[in-house]
């Protein structure tokens, strides 16, 4: 206490003239002196006591452990568990749009029929072959140089559901010509022949072209001895496709019925540039020229068919009776007994040969 009582008298002594301190020092008072002794022990005590307060209030805070290199009695605190983000459920597909509330038949769909072109009844003395396949389109030309298309990145994939806007199917003319042509089979099937007529007619004005198509019509009406709307059918389709020479005999066959015989030798002048390896084509102009009178032109025709089949004896025949009518004996003669040889001529056609060769 003497010590404080040294300090406080040193700073008195510093500013005597100070009013204030001079009041305080009034109020001040001495504290009575310690006996004798006590500062001997109280200055040892304190150095003792500083540093046991100081680690006490330290290790409370739990700072002076670690600063003394000594674990801590309380239990480890555990690391913090790893927090776990769900994942986010997954997106729901899209809806696939509907184009209308009823699915579109299978019958409207786009069809292929496999059908076998069926052949037209033959001509009393020529027979028709089956109608051919459409005329290949004629080739385009290359251009010479093709510049190759810069390749484009792929589009970014959309992100979120997709949306899918309807959009109207566009039926080309062959789908609904084949739309047709089912109903039409189909009411064949059923016995409802009307119907089916008016089916086919129906798919050929959807597709003038679609040859299947028209051979049944064809086939139907000259069943049912509709002879000028097969005939008008028949024209209308060799307009459209004139390489389809089973039409061009069919027609002129139909013609010749009718008496009609210059239609017939233009339809088949018509059609004759894409018959030129037939022989059947070849006798049958043939025989419609030697119908006309016109024996030069036939032993021509005729000349082509024995070429184009050596083996076929009805074309030596007629290539005989044309020469004979154009007063070429010799050559006649010979063409009747190359039939005779075929083997292959009728009994009536076998006999015709025999009596001109007498």
């Amino acid at each position: 206490m003497s010590l404080i009582n040294d300090m406080l008298r040193n700073i008195e002594a510093k500013r005597p003239d100070d009013p204030a301190r001079q009041n305080l020092q009034r109020e001040i008072r001495s504290l009575p002196a310690a006996p004798a002794g006590a500062g001997r022990w109280l200055k040892p005590l304190l150095l003792v006591a500083a540093p046991i307060l100081i680690a006490a209030g330290l290790h409370a805070n739990g700072q002076l452990l670690p600063l003394l290199g000594m674990d801590s009695e309380a239990p480890p605190v555990a690391p913090p568990a790893p927090v776990v983000v769900p994942a986010p459920p997954p997106l729901p597909a899209p809806a696939v749009a509907v184009v209308d509330d009823q699915p579109i038949p299978e019958s409207d769909l786009r069809l292929a029929p496999n059908l076998a072109v069926l052949p037209l009844p033959a001509a009393p003395i020529l027979a028709v072959p089956d109608p051919v396949v459409p005329a290949p389109l004629p080739a385009v030309a290359k251009p010479e140089t093709v510049s190759a298309p810069a390749p484009q990145p792929a589009p970014a994939a959309p992100v979120g559901p997709v949306k899918i806007e309807k959009s109207p199917v566009l039926a080309t003319a062959r789908d609904r010509a084949d739309a047709e042509f089912r109903r039409a089979e189909n009411a064949f099937a059923a016995g409802r022949g009307a119907e089916g007529i008016e089916g086919l007619r129906a798919a050929l004005k959807q597709d003038p072209a679609y040859v299947p198509v028209r051979q049944m019509l064809l086939r139907q009406l000259l069943e049912m001895r509709k002879i000028e709307e097969a005939m008008t059918i028949l024209q209308e389709g060799l307009e459209l496709q004139p390489a389809q020479t089973g039409w061009a005999m069919s027609l002129a066959r139909l013609q010749l019925e009718q008496h009609d015989i210059a239609a017939a030798d233009r339809t088949l002048a018509r059609s004759q540039v894409y018959a030129e390896a037939s022989a059947d084509y070849a006798g049958f102009q043939g025989h419609v020229k030697s119908r006309l009178a016109a024996n030069r032109a036939a032993v021509t025709h005729y000349q082509r068919a024995t070429r184009l089949a050596p083996n076929e004896g009805r074309w030596w025949l007629g290539l005989g009776l044309a020469q004979e009518a154009d007063g070429r004996l010799p050559e006649a003669k010979e063409s009747m007994r190359r039939a005779i040889a075929t083997a292959t001529l009728s009994v009536e056609l076998s006999a015709v040969a025999e009596q001109h060769l007498r």
